[in-house]
């Protein structure tokens, strides 16, 4: 009966994305193809779960341009002016298929793992941090707003082996910049770690996942690799 139920709610979730994306097309202009929308790589189950149920609870809400709202993202004030958050790009419209992902990744922090949602942050990132300004960081915080976990989010498990092998490389050579590292993709994130020094880093993709307990020292990193997340008690009695 689970694998039907997960079952229902794939083809449940896939038929309100095919809904909205029409949504959107219509309200940029654009002609909807005859295809529909593209979903790849194909939603998991505990995506279509943790998605369905965040719209269900109200922690997001996606409108007919494909625009996210919720209480998640930070809110803007003078220094910080709304940034925006997508689930459909413009031009071509297409889907987003880490920010579904990052979404369900919330959802599933809230609604599995028992963090509030205060808690969390889901932050959109800058142009120069991210291969598109669509590209958002999701945050756990505690009640102090030290970050207690940095959620990466990527389409595939190849694609989270590759973020932590690079991190790995990047810290072992020692400083440098930029414009001379090797693996310029995933640079400013080895930057941001050394900087914020958040306790874990769980790496999420629809077909995997992977939890580092993050140790930083001068401009260098320590990931151990861990089993699992670490429940919200413990991370937050350490």
């Amino acid at each position: 009966m689970q694998g039907l139920f997960d079952s229902n709610l794939k083809v449940e979730l896939e038929a309100w994305l095919q809904e909205k994306f029409a949504a959107t097309c219509q309200a940029m202009g654009e002609r909807v193809p005859i295809s529909g929308v593209r979903i790849s790589p194909p939603v998991a189950e505990w995506e279509a779960q943790y998605f369905l149920l965040g719209l269900e609870e109200n922690l997001f809400a996606v409108d007919e341009r494909g625009e996210v709202t919720s209480e998640l993202l930070p809110p803007a004030d003078e220094a910080h002016p709304p940034q925006s958050y997508r689930l459909f790009s413009h031009q071509p419209p297409r889907l987003l298929r880490e920010n579904l992902c990052q979404l369900a990744t919330a959802a599933r922090l809230i609604l599995e793992r028992g963090w509030l949602r205060r808690h969390l942050n889901l932050q959109p990132s800058r142009p120069e941090h991210r291969a598109t300004a669509d590209g958002c960081d999701l945050l756990v915080r505690s009640s102090a707003g030290e970050i207690l976990i940095s959620v990466e989010v990527k389409r595939s498990r190849l694609e989270l082996e590759k973020l932590i092998a690079d991190l790995r490389a990047c810290s072992r050579r020692g400083p440098h910049a930029h414009e001379d590292c090797g693996f310029p993709q995933n640079h400013p994130r080895h930057e941001f770690y050394v900087a914020r020094c958040p306790a874990y880093l769980w790496a999420v993709a629809p077909d995997g996942e992977l939890c580092l307990a993050v140790k930083c020292e001068e401009n260098s990193l320590e990931l151990e690799q861990l089993a699992s997340l670490p429940p919200r008690s413990l991370l937050e009695l350490a």
